[in-house]
């Protein structure tokens, strides 16, 4: 059921762009962040979870934070079609040398493998080397914001407030939980 919920927007938006309802600006700003807020609930799921460990929503975040982690993949990559449909070969090489562009590139290339592995199969076959992987994530996250808030310093319909008020939270909630692990881990050792 879950699936179906997240997939209704880019269906809905899909269906829009394509019977010109909405224009090319319009859905790569909504796909983007769509990609951005699923990517912030999944890192946001442990942090939650060790300040509120015994919350009913906490334990549901962790449990589904692969829904959204993959997710946010499937927008990155709805993100990336439209953009790569909308431009002819040589605009994109040209583009690819703006480091606002490249930051984005690189989230999306990271993404790949870790949503390539994001199945029950995957996890049982890599076993530890699963969870080394998925640690890619921070660094996709960053390049994910570091596209939005350079997107924003050049002005357009992406701001570079919308990335600080996104990801300013994540870290924030990163750096708690890396120093609450590191509690747990001096109260157990």
């Amino acid at each position: 059921m879950l699936w179906l919920i997240l997939a209704i927007p880019g269906s809905l938006l899909t269906k829009s762009y394509l019977s010109n309802g909405i224009s090319y600006d319009e859905i790569m700003h909504i796909t983007g962040e769509l990609a951005g807020r699923f990517l912030i609930i999944s890192l946001v799921a442990t942090p939650i979870a060790l300040m509120f460990p015994k919350a009913r929503m906490s334990r549901w975040l962790i449990r589904n934070r692969r829904f959204f982690g993959v997710a946010a993949f499937a927008y990155t990559l709805l993100h990336t079609i439209f953009y790569v449909v909308e431009y002819p070969l040589g605009q994109l090489v040209d583009e690819f040398a703006d480091i606002a562009i490249l930051t984005g590139w690189v989230a999306f290339f990271i993404f790949i493998p870790l949503a390539m592995t994001s199945t029950d199969v995957a996890v049982r076959r890599m076993g530890s080397a699963w969870k080394k992987l998925q640690r890619w994530v921070y660094l996709a996250a960053i390049m994910a914001f570091a596209h939005w808030a350079l997107l924003g310093l050049q002005g357009g319909e992406q701001s570079m407030a919308g990335a600080l008020v996104h990801f300013v939270p994540v870290m924030l909630l990163q750096v708690y939980r890396i120093w609450k692990k590191r509690q747990l881990k001096i109260i157990a050792g």
